[in-house]
C-alpha cells in the first residue's frame, strides 16, 4: 500500500491541489477561513477556563495553541475519511487506482490546512514567549508520527464508513468525548489518579502532551512519549492497513 502511494504520488498531489483549489474558490479570504475555527476556540477557551473557571496556568493562550491544533487536525482528517470514499464513488468506478489514495489524499489536504495554520500561530507562540525554544527542532518528529497515526485512522474509518454508514456519526460524538478525554484545555497534572489509565489509552493524550512539552514548556518530551508515540502509529497504520485491505475488493460494490 506504501509502495502504491509513492508511486502514485502525482495523482495524490493532484486531489489535494483540487480539493484546496475547490473549498477556496471564491474566496475573498482563501485560507483564512481555516484559521478561524481554532482561533474562535482559542479565544472561547480562553475566557471560559481562565477567567470563569480560573485554571490557574500562565500564558493559557499559548498552551491552548500548542494542543488545539494538532487535535484540530486529527478531528478533521477522521471527520473528513468517513466519506472521502463515498464522496469518490463515481471517481472510483470509472477508473482503477489505488483506492487508499483517496482517504491519504484527505489526510494531506487537512495536514497543508495544519501547516498554513502553524504558519501564522508559530510567531505567535514565539512572541508569547520572547525567545525560540529549542524543542521546537523536535517538532517535525511529533508531526510525522501523528501524520501517520492519522493516516491509519483516515484507512480503517472511510473504508468501515462504506459498510456501516452509521460510523460517520458515531465518529463525531466519538472525537466529541474524546477532546474532552485530551488534556487541551488543562494539563495533564489536573487529572486524577485514578483516570490517569483512562488517559494513557487515549492516543491523542501523548501527542497532544508531546506538543505541549515542545511548544509551550520549551521541554523535550521524555523517551517514553516518543515510545508510546511511535507505537500508536505503527498500530493505527497496521490495523488501518490491514481493514482497508480486507474491504477493498468489495468496495465498488459496496459503494
Amino acid at each position: 500500500m506504501l509502495t502504491d502511494l509513492w508511486r502514485y504520488r502525482d495523482l495524490v498531489a493532484s486531489l489535494v491541489a483540487t480539493e484546496l483549489k475547490v473549498k477556496y474558490r471564491g474566496s475573498a479570504l482563501g485560507f483564512l477561513w481555516s484559521l478561524l475555527s481554532p482561533l474562535a476556540l482559542i479565544v472561547i477557551y480562553t475566557v471560559a477556563f481562565r477567567y470563569i473557571a480560573r485554571i490557574e496556568i500562565d500564558r493559557f493562550s499559548l498552551f491552548l495553541v500548542s494542543g488545539i491544533l494538532p487535535w484540530a487536525f486529527f478531528a478533521n482528517s477522521a471527520t473528513s475519511s468517513t466519506q472521502s470514499l463515498m464522496t469518490n464513488a463515481s471517481l472510483l468506478k470509472k477508473v482503477y487506482f489505488p483506492r487508499a489514495i483517496i482517504p491519504a489524499s484527505t489526510v494531506l489536504f487537512q495536514f497543508v490546512q495544519l501547516v498554513l495554520a502553524l504558519a501564522v500561530f508559530l510567531p505567535f507562540v514565539l512572541a508569547i514567549r520572547g525567545a525560540v525554544p529549542w524543542s521546537l527542532a523536535l517538532y517535525p518528529v511529533v508531526l510525522t508520527l501523528q501524520v501517520v497515526f492519522v493516516v491509519g485512522v483516515a484507512l480503517a474509518l472511510s473504508v468501515l464508513t462504506v459498510v456501516f454508514r452509521d460510523l460517520r456519526h458515531l465518529t463525531e460524538v466519538g472525537l466529541t468525548m474524546l477532546f474532552w478525554l485530551t488534556p487541551i484545555v488543562y494539563p495533564l497534572s489536573m487529572v486524577p489518579d485514578t483516570l490517569r489509565t483512562l488517559f494513557a489509552l487515549n492516543p491523542m493524550t501523548a501527542f497532544v502532551s508531546a506538543y505541549q512539552e515542545i511548544a509551550y514548556w520549551g521541554r523535550v518530551p521524555p523517551a517514553g512519549a516518543f515510545a508510546a508515540m511511535a507505537a500508536w502509529a505503527a498500530t493505527s497504520l497496521a490495523a488501518g492497513g490491514l481493514i482497508f485491505q480486507w474491504r477493498a475488493p468489495s468496495l465498488v460494490e459496496d459503494l
